[in-house]
């Protein structure tokens, strides 16, 4: 580190030049910046479940589908059915739609008045119902039809669907806003909902732009403030503040560059970098203003600092990566991998900027102050010096009962995890009250909901025994909570009904091909069916509910699946619910796996400092007692383990350690100066104790900054994380050294020495 530091110093200008060029290069890429809201794409496209949902996809014209619902007083007036009918005609043409599903365009099956079948449109786009005895005429045959009451039209006619079913592949943000626009320019009376995932994934590409201009100002602010308050000087904010600017900007660079979109969890890097790296800056600068008392020449003082500082902030630093690095090997999903190699990436840059342009700097700048006597640095200790000076002595008086509030504590905590819940739902990223939430609200209501449940079936679709297959299968669903089931085999039902062979599929084949000869050339039909009838799919939809009830469905219709399939069909369950199921597994994998990687990780990082097995276990115990404060808060608290909040605790790790490893190594390195427990334990809490408590203090309201942003999961994991860093850093101060004391842990050093003098400090009764 000294010949490091030597070469900082000596190249400083070129340090400074460098670091400036690199930030401007890299941050020219920012305004082609890309952001991915769909969470079906952070799953691997290996994953059956969605290798069968974009095959359904790419065969059946689409899986995705965007909802329009209109609700006025009554649907069935003149100038809401020629607006219906106007909105389906635009909506189709646009590129990415492969069908429209609306009043103005749903087959109808219905018997003319000599009696023959005929397979027509419900409403004729170029003859509209004009009259009021036609348009209620149309209105009592639409609510006497199941196939249109509770799927298009709701039962009180006060509200209708257009559906438009995007294309595989589509740009479902460019489609939504484009379906948005038609609608603005129609001038529809009346109150109009967006329904469907792509107006989710709209809304939450919106609310992610939103967040990051209003996130990182914020969160920059509220560092000035805590800088300021901590250092009193400009060099004290500015430093930090700009080492993790420029490595945010560094990241997000290099994200375009290699064409990485934003997530919704790479929407919180800024933030998350802004608070966490500014401590690498913050304990150089401490360093550096500490050294004041011993030497004026600021290039010394660059040095030296760095000299000082440069292994713990690198232990520090290399740590922190370790505990975001766990996601990359942790995680099946590719959002999560995506979050921990960027943020890594990022802290990696914060620390590289914070030991090279920091000093480099500081070296530059107009010295200030001089050589400060014993004397005077007694008279001007702070009020929070003092207070480190009073938390030295209590925790050298109480190390006993410390440790056993920490343990009552952590058990309580256990009881707590027994109660945590665990959500995958895309729905939950907004705000009740929001607009997307209150169109599902309506859907529930009046159509059963937008998630769907998509079953694949295999066989010969034309066989009458697998049709009425289809149609148990269908039931079943309702049984099970689904809503509107629809496959072919409804078709052909309704078809037999209108006949008056009653509302039942035909026994004999001849009879169900000679349904489907009337049935060619519809345009359903290749919604439903494939061209060579040998596979079919049923599609229905759910209300939104919680990630047990879902897992209950999809494990229900597996065993029902797994049950009915035989030679003669197979039947094959995807959907939004079997993928929810998906992330859900995998959120818990990414969790556990991730938690395990991340404490290996650092562990080896601490056999490494302290050169102790031992002594690296003793170093894990405050981020392994705000895991169980953490978790523990979550069962108590309702906090659901969701994508967002299953990175609080590798995030715990990877930064909490960081307290852990500056207090271990400036207590052994005061311990090694012959002093005893309480002065190695006072001078540790008054400088890096002290660092410590702003770097608490930063990066705390760092993270619950993201408590003013749009998406509740990182509403929840801001809040988390925030506390985290409280029960890290003060167990790093009091747990910690209450743990040492009471186990005269001997790779800080030898303690027998030291007996006599602690008892003539605070008397023989007293210990």
């Amino acid at each position: 580190m000294i010949n490091y530091s030597d070469l900082v110093i000596k190249y400083r200008k070129t340090v400074i030049f460098t670091t400036i060029l690199i930030t401007l290069v890299l941050g020219y890429f920012l305004k082609d910046m890309k952001i991915n809201a769909d969470i079906i794409s952070y799953l691997p496209k290996s994953d059956p479940v969605v290798k069968l949902f974009n095959y359904i996809g790419e065969q059946y014209g689409g899986n995705l589908s965007a909802m329009i619902a209109l609700e006025t007083d009554d649907i069935f007036n003149k100038e809401t059915i020629e607006r219906i009918n106007h909105l389906t005609q635009e909506f189709k043409k646009l590129e990415d739609v492969s069908y429209v599903t609306s009043l103005a365009n749903v087959l109808d099956i219905r018997r003319d008045e000599e009696g023959t079948l005929q397979i027509s449109r419900l409403i004729d786009e170029y003859n509209l119902p004009n009259t009021p005895q036609d348009i209620q005429k149309l209105k009592n045959y639409t609510l006497s039809k199941t196939m249109y009451r509770g799927r298009l039209v709701s039962d009180d006619a006060k509200a209708t669907l257009i559906i438009c079913r995007l294309m595989e592949g589509a740009d479902k943000i460019k489609t939504a806003n484009q379906l948005k626009e038609i609608i603005k320019k129609s001038g529809v009376k009346g109150k109009v909902y967006y329904g469907g995932l792509p107006f989710q994934m709209m809304d939450i590409s919106k609310i992610i732009l939103s967040d990051l201009k209003l996130l990182i100002p914020l969160v920059s602010l509220l560092i000035v403030v805590t800088l300021f308050l901590s250092f009193g000087t400009l060099r004290g904010v500015l430093l930090p503040l700009l080492s993790v600017a420029f490595s945010t900007i560094w990241v997000l660079g290099i994200m375009v560059i290699f064409r990485i979109p934003i997530t919704v969890l790479s929407d919180a890097i800024p933030v998350i970098l802004i608070a966490v790296g500014s401590a690498y800056g913050i304990h150089v600068v401490s360093k550096f203003d500490e050294e004041q008392m011993n030497e004026v020449n600021k290039i010394i003082r660059s040095k030296k600092a760095l000299h000082e500082v440069g292994v713990p902030v690198m232990l520090a630093a290399v740590t922190t990566m370790a505990g975001f690095l766990s996601f990359i090997f942790g995680s099946y999903l590719s959002a999560i991998r995506e979050f921990g190699i960027f943020t890594s990436l990022g802290v990696f840059f914060a620390w590289i900027i914070s030991v090279t342009f920091i000093p480099a700097v500081l070296s530059l700048l107009k010295a200030k102050g001089k050589v400060v006597s014993l004397d005077n640095r007694i008279e001007r200790k702070s009020v929070l010096t003092n207070l480190m000076d009073k938390l030295g002595e209590f925790v050298l008086k109480n190390e006993k009962i410390i440790i056993a509030g920490g343990i009552a504590i952590i058990l309580v905590c256990i009881f707590g995890m027994t109660k945590i819940e665990r959500k995958v739902d895309m729905l939950d990223y907004f705000k009740p009250g929001t607009p997307i939430r209150m169109t599902e609200e309506m859907m529930e209501n009046k159509f059963g909901g937008s998630i769907p449940i998509q079953i694949l079936v295999k066989g010969d679709i034309q066989d009458s025994t697998v049709l009425k297959e289809m149609k148990k299968m269908g039931k079943y669903l309702e049984s099970q909570g689904a809503h509107n089931p629809q496959s072919v085999a409804d078709l052909i039902e309704e078809m037999s009904d209108v006949m008056g062979e009653g509302k039942t599929i035909p026994d004999s084949k001849d009879k169900v091909g000679n349904l489907w000869f009337l049935l060619e050339g519809e345009e359903i039909l290749s919604q439903l069916v494939n061209p060579d009838k040998t596979e079919a799919v049923i599609q229905a939809t759910i209300v939104n509910v919680d990630t047990a009830r879902i897992r209950r469905l999809v494990e229900n219709i597996e065993k029902y699946i797994k049950n009915t399939n035989t030679t003669l069909f197979t039947f094959t369950q995807t959907g939004m619910p079997s993928i929810y199921q998906h992330l859900d597994d995998s959120v818990m994998r990414s969790q556990f796996t991730s938690l395990i990687i991340a404490i290996v990780l650092v562990y080896i990082c601490m056999v490494f400092l302290l050169h102790s097995f031992t002594g690296a276990l003793i170093g894990l115990v405050p981020i392994v007692f705000t895991l169980f404060v953490v978790f523990g808060l979550m069962g108590f608290t309702g906090i659901p383990l969701d994508i967002a909040t299953v990175l609080t605790g590798g995030i715990t790790i990877g930064v909490g350690i960081d307290y852990s490893i500056h207090f271990v190594n400036r207590f052994r390195e005061e311990f090694k100066k012959d002093k005893t427990e309480l002065e190695a334990l006072d001078k540790t809490l008054e400088t890096t104790g002290k660092a410590i408590l702003i770097n608490v203090m930063a990066i705390m309201l760092g993270f619950l900054v993201l408590v003013f942003g749009n998406l509740v999961p990182l509403q929840r994991g801001g809040i988390l994380m925030a506390i985290s860093m409280i029960s890290s850093g003060f167990a790093a101060i009091i747990l910690l050294p209450a743990i040492i004391l009471m186990t005269k842990a001997g790779f800080i050093g030898d303690f027998s020495r030291l007996i006599n003098g602690v008892r003539n400090h605070f008397g023989s009764n007293d210990k």
